[in-house]
């Protein structure tokens, strides 16, 4: 009945959305689009305007334009390498758009962090807080959620909450703790996740800050979803539409829709499944974000070869300085020869000891590798059938599908049962043939039991959904 209920609530919303046909750049971006090539036509006779052309990468950044938002950004950051014309904090301001956009960029993989280690050494000596606290949030969800270092990624983002910046800069406040919240949820703290996230909403709605009352209220569905507390889930992602949001406003509709169809997905619910998959489909084809990435590689190839011509110059430099200096270069190699022969004749004279050694330590190898070799075999013999834990029961591998760790220990799932024992992952990946694999800083998944994955979870014929991290490929 509950499930009846919630189709028919869910099909009257579906009624009243926008028409997939609608949905267009021009239908949410319109004025935007307009305004970009007035200013284009505007400054196209006239000097280089650093600030007229940051206004222009600015309105491309909020309508998910990243590709010409980044070369533009990239424009206007050589020409301030050697102008200068913008003062201290826009230029830092310039550094750090620089590194969200192209770490924004879903499908890309080249994110160097250059700029933002540039924005990282300009700030070190700073009175205020303000970069210190910016730069660190940034460093904290790489820690997250590209090295899967949780401990350090959590920390970081802790220790920004006593800055001066985060206490006095309300929109940055409301960043981190939805930052925070996701952290959470990932770590499945599910009522922390609740607390902060509904303290981010609080502030960006008393802020009017739309950008984080939507990333907020994505997030609550996240951590609904994560319950399985289905129309909760659905209820806040219907909040997030009538929200008068219009940064970024694409891809965060895009991000509702597929949380809206992992929801019907849920509770087998085909039809609206079928309409969300549209809707996917559609926001889509309009971000494109795999084909739309040659201006983030044709500008990482001229840095490098920027950073390669650099090289070659210091090279010539080099070789112009040691021609007017030949005859220092000739007395340091001389020296360098009697160096070398002083050092040959020291090593003559301990040669002879140190092969008998190497004969000794030869024969001891082949000792060591032949038992290397048979405690090989006998591990592979054992490991074939079953593990023996610690609690001395056993495991047979035919039937493990997945081990998870909980703190000092670890969690067996078999089709048979469960075994809870002492021990860390990395002992017993050990002990595991190349079947299972690590797909996570906490689990090892038998490959044997994977019905699916996705790019953030494996799900498993048993129905469990298992995290799966960046740092770990199949």
């Amino acid at each position: 009945m509950k499930k009846l209920i919630f189709i028919l609530l869910t099909q009257f919303v579906f009624a009243q959305q926008m028409p997939i046909d609608s949905i267009s750049y021009e239908y949410f971006y319109e004025k935007e689009l307009q305004q970009i090539v007035k200013l284009k036509q505007q400054f196209k006779s006239k000097p280089f305007n650093a600030k007229k052309q940051f206004e222009i990468a600015e309105t491309y950044q909020r309508i998910n334009c990243e590709d010409s938002a980044y070369a533009t950004y990239y424009k206007i950051y050589e020409h301030e390498k050697v102008a200068r014309t913008f003062k201290t904090e826009e230029y830092k301001e310039l550094l750090f758009q620089l590194h969200k956009v192209e770490t924004s960029k879903h499908n890309y993989d080249k994110e160097t962090r250059r700029f933002l280690n540039e924005l990282i050494l300009l700030s070190k000596n700073d009175s205020n807080d303000k970069w210190r606290a910016k730069t660190d949030q940034e460093l904290a969800i790489d820690y997250f959620v590209d090295s899967s270092n949780y401990k350090v990624g959590y920390s970081k983002l802790l220790a920004v909450q006593h800055s001066n910046y985060y206490k006095n800069n309300k929109e940055f406040k409301a960043a981190t703790l939805s930052t925070l919240g996701n952290f959470s949820i990932t770590l499945k703290n599910y009522e922390t996740a609740s607390s902060l996230l509904n303290e981010c909403y609080l502030i960006a709605t008393q802020n009017e800050d739309h950008l984080h009352q939507s990333y907020a209220k994505i997030n609550m569905a996240v951590n609904q979803l994560y319950q399985q507390n289905y129309l909760a889930a659905i209820n806040n992602l219907n909040e997030v539409e009538t929200i008068p949001n219009k940064k970024y406003l694409v891809k965060i509709n895009r991000i509702v829709h597929r949380l809206k169809k992992r929801v019907y997905d849920s509770i087998n619910d085909v039809e609206n499944v079928k309409i969300q998959t549209l809707y996917v489909q559609k926001y889509d084809s309009l971000v494109d974000d795999f084909r739309k990435n040659s201006n983030f590689y044709e500008i990482d190839v001229a840095f490098q070869t920027k950073e390669k011509d650099k090289k070659i110059k210091e090279l010539d430099l080099l070789q112009e300085a040691s021609k007017k200096n030949r005859i220092v270069f000739g007395v340091l190699l001389f020296l360098v020869f009697l160096l070398a022969l002083y050092s040959f004749v020291r090593w003559k004279k301990s040669d002879r000891n140190k092969k008998l050694l190497d004969a000794e330590n030869r024969n001891l190898g082949i000792e060591n590798e032949k038992t290397k070799t048979e405690l090989e075999t006998v591990k592979s013999l054992v490991t074939n059938d079953y593990i023996l834990l610690k609690n001395k029961s056993k495991v047979y591998l035919s039937e493990l599908i997945y081990v998870k760790s909980d703190g000092h220990y670890l969690n067996l799932f078999t089709t048979a049962k469960k075994e809870f024992v002492r021990g860390k992952v990395s002992e017993i990946e050990k002990q595991l043939p190349p079947n299972f694999v690590k797909c996570h800083r906490s689990y090892i998944v038998n490959q044997n039991f994977i019905k699916q994955f996705s790019s953030t979870e494996v799900f498993m014929e048993n129905g469990e959904a298992i995290p799966l991290s960046r740092g770990f490929k199949f």
